[in-house]
């Protein structure tokens, strides 16, 4: 941290807060300047209210952002820190907007993160001082500093939902049920992470999930999941592998037991269509075994995966296509043969708005296509026999509002709607869920 200071006030010295806008709103300017006096004064709180009031106001100056950004970043809000120093990163201030946000990913343990910051504003663009500055922290990082590269770090996740789920149904590849109700869910996790050299380290984690359904617990969903992971930052990204254990109930039974692998490869430069900030692939494969009862989900799950995210402004987009190929022993008795091996296309793409510091507003929207590897048979009951086909279609919208450093709120609704071949198989679903969550 008495890196930071020392740094800090160097940069400070980099650049003056200046106004210097004449086509700014009155009302901005004096919330500005009275956001400079309580800064001065050491009354972060305050400062901090007066220049999102100037934003709010219409106040555009690269010193604004500035100043709020370091302000945030000295109250421990690191996402609306990194919000206000990624609104500088087109203009002439990039490199030092940069350097900022390499700060910002060090707060907040993401050492990966912030190498690829530091990377950028050590570039020969930059200005001299802010490139040996840059420079310096890659040196710490690439094992200088104790402390920044050899520590070990534990993190925690907390997160605690409610809401209405229009159809509670716990296996809607299998059945779906035309029930609603309300649910309580519950995520808890934790990271132990170790270096084991100058670029690599381990991590071990576990997490547990939990959602209930008050009004018919044969709908009840539990999960536990354990990894191991290995990664390595590299100069042009970061490489790694894992393997885990997940257990799985339905209900009051189990429902499958994984054991799978998995390795990935994430660029921080990417030679693709409009430029994404970052981009990844992952390749996974797993054997399962399904509980008494299930045993027609024994196999093998098998997926690759592509990712890209791009930040326009207070923008963040995502995007992702992901094949995933089942081969499942399926359900066969003397009335009906079911397929529970299907090979799923997935094409997502998510948008999150940073509309203030600490509110963040966004959408999700994913479309889905189906085909099961062999027809249904249905020799008695209600249902059609046939190759099963299906595609499905997801759009949610969210918002996020940050209590303090550790702790957020979330509201979410999410609608779905599932069109197959097997009329059988065509659902509906909506569902409006409130979080509470914090990280540790």
């Amino acid at each position: 941290m008495l890196v930071f200071w020392r740094a800090l006030s160097l940069i400070l010295l980099l650049m003056p807060m200046m106004i210097l806008q004449a086509a700014e709103t009155e009302a901005g300017m004096e919330d500005f300047r009275a956001g400079v006096e309580a800064f001065e004064a050491g009354d972060l709180n305050s400062a901090k209210q007066r220049f999102q009031r100037a934003v709010d106001a219409g106040l555009r100056s690269p010193s604004l952002f500035y100043n709020l950004g370091v302000v945030c970043y000295q109250l421990g809000d690191y996402g609306a820190a990194e919000s206000a120093f990624r609104s500088l990163l087109d203009g002439s201030n990039g490199a030092l907007a940069r350097y900022n946000l390499g700060l910002v990913a060090l707060a907040t343990e993401e050492s990966a993160e912030a190498r690829r910051w530091f990377e950028q504003a050590s570039a020969e663009s930059a200005p001299d001082k802010i490139r040996a500055l840059a420079r310096a922290q890659l040196n710490k990082l690439d094992g200088g500093s104790p402390r920044l590269a050899r520590q070990p770090s534990i993190r925690g996740y907390l997160g605690i939902s409610g809401g209405y789920d229009s159809n509670i149904a716990g296996l809607p590849e299998d059945t779906a049920s035309s029930e609603g109700g309300v649910f309580l869910e519950a995520l808890a996790a934790g990271t132990y992470e170790r270096p084991v050299g100058t670029r690599s380290r381990l991590a071990l984690d576990a997490a547990a999930y939990s959602r209930e359904h008050p009004s018919d617990d044969e709908y009840d969903t539990q999960v536990l999941q354990g990894r191991l992971a290995w990664s390595e930052t590299l100069a042009a990204g970061e490489r790694g592998a894992l393997v885990s254990l997940v257990k799985s109930w339905f209900g009051s039974e189990s429902l499958e037991t994984r054991y799978g692998i998995e390795g990935f490869y994430r660029w921080r430069e990417c030679s693709l269509p409009v430029a994404p900030d970052q981009c990844g692939v992952a390749l996974a494969a797993a054997t399962v075994n399904g509980g008494s009862g299930f045993e027609a989900y024994d196999g093998q799950w098998y997926r690759a995966r592509v990712h890209a995210r791009k930040y326009l402004g207070p923008w963040r987009l995502d995007g992702d296509y992901s094949l995933e190929i089942n081969d499942r022993r399926d359900l066969q008795t003397t009335s009906e043969f079911i397929s529970v091996s299907p090979t799923h296309h997935t094409l997502e793409f998510s948008g999150r708005y940073r509309w203030r510091p600490d509110i963040v507003l966004g959408t999700t929207s994913s479309v889905r296509h189906s085909r099961y590897r062999d027809a249904h048979q249905l020799v008695s009951g209600e249902g059609e026999s046939g190759r099963r086909t299906d595609n499905r279609l997801e759009i949610g919208l969210l918002a996020e509002k940050s209590l303090d450093s550790r702790w957020l709120a979330r509201g979410e609704w999410l609608v779905r709607d599932n069109r197959s071949s097997l009329s059988q198989y065509d659902y509906q679903r909506q569902t409006l869920m409130f979080t509470l969550e914090g990280a540790f």
